[in-house]
Order: structure tokens, then C-alpha cells, then sequence
């Protein structure tokens, strides 16, 4: 691993030209490459993969693609996409399984969040501070690796990416609405690019909108700040339009109307509340990404702390030359955009009915903001070598600990390719996950496991997303209609076998700790095929 030269800061109105490299500068841009191609190999090297949503979405990319085509899928799903929240993550799927498997299909989309967010965050030190230095680029690939990377939440994590592009060029229209200078053309870029955080994500994309509000107000000139509001028009005449077609129109043709999902919030105690602070870095079951996330933290927290000193100090006239004026604008609108996603983190609930890891999702959004305002003219010598040489080890050591886990993995997941391989074409596959967890990863990487024969060739499976993300809907011939209340994939806990409709299902897919005993089972089940954990049984 090679190490970043010192940070050094460049005046906005003289940007450094990129088409130079520095020779000071090449061994950072080689270190930053090596972890970028580490986190890289992360979501390639590997047969089975960790991340608990990924399989699903593989299964529906495929089922998406070929549904013209299969009467069988046909019988027990309406297909019915428009455009929304989710339209970037389905357009991509679609493009990559024309060309590549569906799962090499959610492989790319995965990597793509990991490659997206170390250069958001670069490209927004840059554009904000004229900071050449790559310590972002550096925390932006450890951050690539925390919870939300192993729930396979890879389209929210896209979208995130996608909204630090788009609000770092907002935040550059505010200086220029500060300076009086001609803001027409940055007013129609922001036009066309905020409908594109939409359709990234739905939640990225409030809170895009929460943050536009709060820097608007937070420095420079706030009335002419406020007008320039008008640029996210576009983009808020399309989310209304999404929401009104969601919730006035009646269920797709042919489909079965769903009851709606429970809107009950769930809250979590002070101390969850606090452990999830920790989950930017949380992935694996050592403590090791723990004390990633702490250090990154404190190193966050540290260059905060200087910067805001360093703000005050030039308010009040101290040294005038501490900095541009519009770099310090962006510094207290970021800091103010943090507080309002702190308090915000601390409000809201951790799930929404079917929607969760609420709050858990701000976490990240509060460490990005920060690491976006610090000012490098605020750091003394001491922090800001800890920036250059702690950045890199940071970035190595979440890089090395995914590639070791992920390699520890493959242990536990073994006998998955020969189970599922047994469940024919056109059947229909219930799937109750005994025990989805690992022992080398946290959340829950087995409950989607049954959607890898999806990806290959149709069959029914018990547990579809049903909503607008998905694009599918059930018919009344659909068993998962059937499945008792008490099921569910994530958090099973046991099996209430008179509670099922067995007769609608062809077979059972059961998963258990690698040494359990075998499930117990009713008569009208016979063992198919069992490896490892997996016990897969045909009706008899």
C-alpha cells in the first residue's frame, strides 16, 4: 500500500488542472487503485456471496427478463413497471442481463456502490474545497463496507452516491447565487439531475430534498439562496406524479390487491439507538470493522471540531486569510445539513411496517456530510497526517477483512449449488430458513438463497417483494397469498407445519446450522437432497 502525500489545498478560483499529476501525488492515486481494486474483488472472487438481498434481486432481474416468454411465471404474476423510486436499479438489471448472468447482473450493480462513493467524495472535496488530497477517496472504500453493504441494500447505496454528486453540484449553485454570478445554466443541470436521484431512490431522494432546504438556509445569502429552490421543480412534479399513480390507481390487471402494509413504526432503545453509530463499518462478527468505525469517527469528529474553531475564529476577524468564502459557506451549510440528520437519526423510528433499518440508514449520510465540510486549511500537522497515513490503513484493513471472511465463508454456504440444483423447472419452492445467519457475518446472508433457482429458470418462490420496486404483483393462483401471517424469511424462529398449505407447494427448502440434526418434518415431506445446511424436501 503506498502513502498519500500530505493534504494540500488548492484555491477554488484556481483549480489544480486534472489532466496533471503530480509526481507527490502518484503513489497516493496507486494505493487508492489498489483498495478500489480489493473492494472490487470483494463481490468477484467469491462463489457464494454474503450479502442477504443480492440473490433475491438476481431472481427477479431474471424472472423481469424472460416473463414475455413464460406463460408458467405468467400464471402467478403480473408484471407492471413505471417509472419511480426503484427505475435506475431496474434499468440497470435489465441492460447487464442482456449481456451477463443475472448474478454476475447484481455482482456489478453491488460493485458499483463500492467504486460510486469513494469518488463522490472525492469529486465533492474537490469541487467544495479545492482538496487535491485522496484521504476521502481512502474512507470512502472502508465506508464501503458496513451493513447496509451485507443487507444488499445496493440500490439505496447507489442512490446515496448518486445524491452526494448531485447535492456537492447544488452546493456549488449557492456559491454562485452568494457571488451574483449567473446561475441559469446551474439552475437547469440541477433541473435534470435531481429527478435522477429519484428515480435512484425514493429515500435518497427525501433526503436529498431535506438537505437542499436546510443549506439553503444555513449560510450566504439566504432569500436569493431560497429562490433557488425553483431547480428541484422538475423533480418534485415527477415525485408527485409517482405518488399520486401509487396510491390512486387501482391494483395492475389481472393482479390480486395485496392489503397494505403495516405503517406501525417500531423504536429501539437508547443504547440500539447508539450501537448503530457503529454499522458504517459493521460486517463481520470480530470487532475488527468496530474499531474501524470508531477510528473513523474520531477522525471525523477531530477535523470537525478544527474546522468549526477555525470558522468562528474567522468570523470574528482573527485571521481573514484562513480561507475562501465559499468554501467556508459550504462548511457551515454541511455542518448544519449533519445537525439536521443527527437529530433526524435520533427521531425517527428503526423500522416502518416492511420498511426497515430506518434510522440506521441516516448513519452513513451524517459521516459523509462530515467528511465532505472539513476545511484542510482548519487541520493542524498532527490531524492531517492522520488523515494521510490513517485513510489508506483504514481502507486496507476493511478490504483485507471482507476478502478473509468472505473466503470463511464459503465453508458455511457449502452444498448450496447441489440442493437447489434438484428443484426443477415450473415448481413451486417454500422456503424456510431455520437458521439464516452465519457465524463470520452479521444479518442474515441465507434468506434469499431459494431466489438463485429463480435466476436460472422459472419457478414459483414463497417470499416476492411485491410493489412498485419490484414491478411484480400476485395473481389469486399464487400460493405465497396462502402463506399463514407468522411467516417470515429474516426472522422464522420455527415452523408451524399445520399452518402451511403444503399441498401448494412442490417443494420445502429448510436451512440449518451445517451440524444440526434434521429437521423435524411432517409425513407428506421426503428428503430430496441434503448437503451441509441445506435440506431440501419434495412432496411426497
Amino acid at each position: 500500500m503506498s502513502i498519500q502525500a500530505p493534504l494540500r489545498t488548492t484555491r477554488l478560483a484556481t483549480p489544480p488542472d486534472a489532466r496533471v499529476v503530480a509526481p507527490s501525488a502518484r503513489p497516493a492515486w496507486a494505493g487508492l487503485a489498489a483498495v478500489g481494486l480489493a473492494s472490487v474483488l470483494v463481490f468477484w472472487l467469491f462463489d457464494a456471496l454474503p450479502f442477504q438481498d443480492l440473490p433475491a434481486h438476481a431472481g427477479l432481474i431474471a424472472m423481469r427478463h424472460r416473463f414475455g416468454d413464460s406463460p408458467f411465471e405468467q400464471r402467478f404474476f403480473v408484471l407492471a413497471p413505471h417509472i419511480g423510486p426503484y427505475s435506475l436499479f431496474r434499468f440497470l438489471g435489465e441492460g447487464l442481463v442482456r449481456v451477463v448472468s443475472p448474478t454476475s447482473a447484481v455482482r456489478v450493480i453491488a460493485t458499483l456502490p463500492a467504486l460510486a462513493t469513494p469518488a463522490a467524495l472525492d469529486f465533492a472535496r474537490r469541487r467544495l474545497h479545492g482538496d487535491t488530497s485522496l484521504a476521502a477517496g481512502f474512507l470512502g472504500v472502508a465506508l464501503s463496507f458496513g451493513l447496509m453493504t451485507l443487507l444488499g441494500f445496493a440500490s439505496y447505496l447507489l442512490g446515496v452516491a448518486v445524491m452526494l454528486v448531485v447535492f456537492t453540484l447544488w452546493l456549488d449553485l449557492l456559491a454562485a447565487v452568494d457571488r451574483r454570478a449567473p446561475t441559469r445554466n446551474r439552475e437547469l443541470a440541477m433541473a435534470v439531475l435531481a429527478p435522477l436521484v429519484f428515480i435512484a431512490h425514493g429515500h435518497a431522494f427525501a433526503l436529498f430534498l431535506a438537505l437542499t432546504a436546510v443549506s439553503a438556509i444555513a449560510a450566504g445569502d439566504r432569500l436569493r439562496r431560497v429562490l433557488a429552490l425553483r431547480a428541484l421543480a422538475p423533480s418534485l412534479v415527477l415525485a408527485g406524479w409517482v405518488a399520486w399513480i401509487e396510491r390512486g390507481s387501482t391494483t395492475p390487471p389481472g393482479s390480486f390487491a395485496v392489503p397494505g402494509a403495516s405503517l406501525e413504526p417500531h423504536f429501539q432503545g437508547a443504547t440500539d439507538k447508539l450501537s448503530l453509530l457503529v454499522t458504517p463499518t459493521l460486517m463481520t462478527r470480530t470487532g475488527i470493522d468496530i474499531v474501524a468505525g470508531i477510528a473513523i469517527w474520531t477522525l471525523v469528529v477531530a477535523c470537525g471540531v478544527a474546522t468549526v474553531r477555525d470558522l468562528r475564529a474567522s468570523g470574528k476577524g482573527a485571521h481573514p486569510e484562513a480561507g475562501d468564502a465559499a468554501s467556508a459557506a459550504h462548511a457551515r451549510a454541511l455542518y448544519a445539513c449533519a445537525a439536521a440528520i443527527g437529530a433526524l437519526f435520533l427521531a425517527l423510528p428503526h423500522a416502518i411496517g416492511w420498511f426497515g433499518f430506518v434510522d440506521g440508514r441516516l448513519v452513513p449520510i451524517l459521516l459523509y456530510l462530515c467528511m465532505m465540510a472539513y476545511r484542510p486549511s482548519a487541520l493542524g500537522g498532527a490531524l492531517r497526517w492522520s488523515l494521510v497515513f490513517g485513510a489508506p490503513v483504514l481502507a486496507s484493513c476493511m478490504c483485507a477483512l471482507m476478502l478473509v471472511a468472505s473466503y470463511r465463508f464459503q465453508a458455511e454456504a457449502r452444498g448450496y449449488h447441489e440442493v437447489l440444483s434438484e428443484v426443477p423447472a415450473e415448481a413451486r419452492l417454500l422456503n424456510l430458513p431455520l437458521d439464516p445467519n452465519s457465524d463470520v457475518f452479521t444479518a442474515h446472508p441465507f434468506i434469499h438463497y431459494d431466489k438463485l433457482v429463480l435466476a436460472e429458470r422459472p419457478i414459483v418462490v414463497s417470499d416476492i417483494w411485491f410493489h412498485q420496486g419490484s414491478a411484480l404483483y400476485p395473481t389469486t393462483a399464487n400460493p405465497a397469498l396462502r402463506l399463514p401471517p407468522s411467516y417470515s424469511e429474516s426472522d422464522l424462529r420455527g415452523i408451524d407445519w399445520p399452518a402451511y398449505h403444503l399441498d401448494d407447494w412442490d417443494y420445502v427448502l429448510i436451512r440449518t446450522r451445517p451440524d444440526a440434526a434434521a429437521p423435524a418434518t411432517p409425513p407428506s415431506l421426503a428428503v430430496a437432497d441434503h448437503r451441509g445446511g441445506w435440506w431440501l424436501y419434495r412432496a411426497r
